[in-house]
């Protein structure tokens, strides 16, 4: 290169050229100045340790865009030495050199204040550079950026395969060298196309006969429809009369067995089939007794019918099944309340039934406390005390009923109040009305229908005969089928939202039901008889105890004696322990010198006898109302009248008490 001639030019201009001059061009060597620099003067930097390389492929080529590598060309020098025109041309002294970096870390001392990093697995994965170069397999290696956090100098040895051969170059688009597009369908094939073919018969469908389907023409036009003018000009066709059915054959008569000719088509017309044996058969009354007997459900929102059935009169019903089931579970067997009130009631769909079951348990398991009442050394008690000891007091009755009806899913609540039991005697005519108190405790829960029904599980568990006296456990179901207007003839509770009557009546005074009939003391019925019997305790007339001897007492000729059932659709036989019973009078004649039988008569709903008042007998005397237990040591149920008035005076008899009077 020859020396051009100097021209005086400024720093910035002689910069400037120098950029431009190493624009897509290797870099040129810079012309020595006029005025050699020593090199003493020069302040090469030693290799530095923090300045990573930029590239991963080379450090030594200057490669421009897409160009091949070419042979390797010498270092770049720095830049001369420039001395400034307005300087002194005799200045020697070199520029001061830049400030020198601050001295780095040792390694040590970078290893103690910063973690390692892990090492680094190497990996072959293909990585696209962002430039439009080819894809090229790089093999990873510990680059320089790695080694500078490592604390090192030095680069690993690893190099790319491209350096080893030519890049590969992208080819030019040629948009001639591409194959030619397949010529198009004209429409005259595709419509050749679209014609469906023929099916061909198989071996499934060897008689199916094919034929070619083609494409419509055209739409065919419906028929006209004739208006309503031209419709009723048509004539109406007559059809043709039915036959009749035609009348079935006659079957022909199955082959019989003949005993000396065998088998034969010839009818037998005088085989009569043996008769069915009575004595085997089973009993299923018995049956059923041994199974939980379920009723259906009303729903919650239906009300009391009118009419009540003989699946809604408690009356009536058969209890049977929860009866015996409650008998199944005694007390010291019970693990918990819980467990007992899921296994009285879960055969039982009915709440009615399930309410009967707990009712029929308590009278099973649990005593009333006769030592602790007549001492006075009653206490308050709770369900699982009652249930650990098996004694309770009214309360812990109702406190146990009503435990474990919650527990069942029922609703059920503790009603306090008066209650006309052991010990309590009627008000004489004209006596004080005492104060109200309270003595007694019962029930109220929700049965079949949405019905709150008034129970008494105390009283009907048993009878308290007095101080000293056993506690007789004697199993009353009256006390939970009675209705809630005769419930409340011995029941007067304290909360006066408590009465639930169903005669319309919202409640009654203490003074009415205290007093009660002021007519004196009802007639004295047998407990234990009449319910079992299906008898109405309440319907019993004479209404009163004391009955008068006097005829002018009375109001007609006679004395009509007469009771009823309980309802219309007990039955005895069904309901009850067999055929009804026929019932007798016992009366003294007169002056009671003379006594005699006199049997009832009967409808099946009402039983009543006429005697007139001079023959019941003397003053202080009492006249009896009996059942015809036994006669000649058989039982006397299914007696009619006329086979007992036989059979008067001339066979044994047994009798059980049913109702009494006293005579004054």
């Amino acid at each position: 290169m020859t020396e051009e001639p100097q021209q005086q030019q400024s720093i910035q201009a002689r910069i400037a050229a120098l950029n431009l001059g190493q624009v897509g061009k290797a870099p040129i060597t810079a012309t020595p100045c006029s005025r050699p620099v020593p090199k003493s003067t020069l302040d090469f930097r030693r290799a530095s340790t923090n300045i990573p390389t930029q590239s991963t492929i080379s450090s030594q080529t200057n490669d421009i865009g897409n160009e091949p590598i070419g042979p390797t060309r010498p270092p770049v020098l720095p830049p001369p030495m420039i001395t400034r025109t307005s300087q002194a041309a005799g200045l020697s002294a070199a520029p001061a050199p830049p400030p020198r970096l601050p001295p780095r870390k040792s390694s040590s001392q970078i290893s103690q204040t910063s973690p390692a990093l892990p090492s680094r697995r190497p990996s072959e994965q293909l990585s696209r550079k962002d430039s439009s170069e080819s894809m090229s397999s790089v093999v990873s290696t510990m680059s320089s950026l790695s080694a500078v956090s490592n604390g090192t100098a030095k680069t690993s040895g690893s190099r790319a395969p491209s350096m080893e051969a030519p890049r590969l170059r992208v080819p030019v688009y040629d948009p001639s060298s591409l194959p030619p597009l397949p010529p198009k369908r004209s429409q005259q094939k595709k419509e050749e196309s679209i014609t469906r073919i023929p099916l061909k018969g198989t071996k499934s469908t060897p008689n199916i006969t094919t034929t070619e389907v083609l494409p419509l023409s055209r739409v065919p036009t419906l028929p006209r429809r004739p208006n309503a003018r031209e419709r009723s000009r048509e004539p109406v066709k007559q059809l043709p009369p039915r036959d009749a059915p035609p009348t079935p054959a006659r079957p022909v008569p199955l082959p019989t067995i003949n005993g000396v000719n065998g088998i034969t088509n010839e009818p037998v017309h005088k085989a009569v089939p043996p008769p069915i044996p009575m004595s085997s058969r089973p009993d299923l009354s018995k049956i059923l007794a041994t199974k939980p007997k379920t009723s259906s459900i009303l729903p919650s929102t239906a009300r009391a019918p009118t009419a009540r059935s003989s699946e809604s009169c408690l009356k009536c019903r058969d209890f049977s099944g929860p009866d015996n089931h409650a008998a199944m579970f005694p007390r010291h067997s019970v693990p918990s309340l819980d467990w007992l009130a899921t296994e009285l009631t879960t055969p039982f769909s009915s709440d009615t039934d399930k309410a009967r079951a707990i009712f029929t348990w308590l009278h099973h398991n649990v005593s009333y406390d006769v030592e602790a009442f007549f001492n006075n050394r009653v206490q308050a008690s709770t369900p699982i005390s009652t249930l650990s000891t098996g004694l309770a007091v009214c309360e812990g009755y109702a406190a146990s009923f009503t435990a474990l009806a919650t527990k069942a899913g029922l609703q059920s609540i503790v009603v306090s109040g008066h209650g006309k039991g052991f010990g309590i005697l009627p008000i004489a005519p004209g006596a004080p009305v005492p104060p109200e108190s309270m003595n007694h405790a019962w029930n109220v829960v929700k049965i079949d229908g949405g019905e709150w029904k008034l129970i008494d599980t105390c009283w009907g568990a048993g009878d308290v005969n007095g101080k000293g006296k056993p506690y007789n456990k004697n199993f009353k179901p009256i006390h939970f089928t009675m209705d809630n207007d005769e419930f409340g003839l011995c029941h007067f509770p304290t909360n006066r939202n408590h009465f639930y009557r169903t005669d319309g009546r919202a409640q009654i005074s203490w003074e009415d039901y205290i007093l009660g009939d002021q007519g004196g003391e009802r007639a004295r019925v047998f407990s234990n008889i009449a319910p079992q019997e299906g008898l109405s305790s309440t319907q019993f007339m004479p209404k009163y105890l004391r009955l008068p001897v006097s005829p002018a007492a009375h109001a007609g000729p006679t004395v009509r004696f007469q009771f009823e059932k309980v309802c219309p659709h007990w039955d005895a036989a069904a309901h009850g322990k067999g055929k009804p019973y026929i019932y007798i009078l016992s009366i003294h004649g007169v002056d009671g010198r003379d006594d005699d039988f006199v049997p009832f008569d009967t409808n099946g709903m009402f039983w009543w006898a006429d005697v007139p008042p001079e023959k019941l007998g003397a003053r202080g005397q009492t006249i009896t109302l009996y059942t015809v237990d036994t006669v000649q040591g058989r039982t006397g149920r299914g007696l009619s009248k006329e086979e007992y008035l036989m059979a008067k005076g001339k066979k044994a008899m047994g009798f059980q008490g049913v109702a009494a009077w006293e005579l004054v």
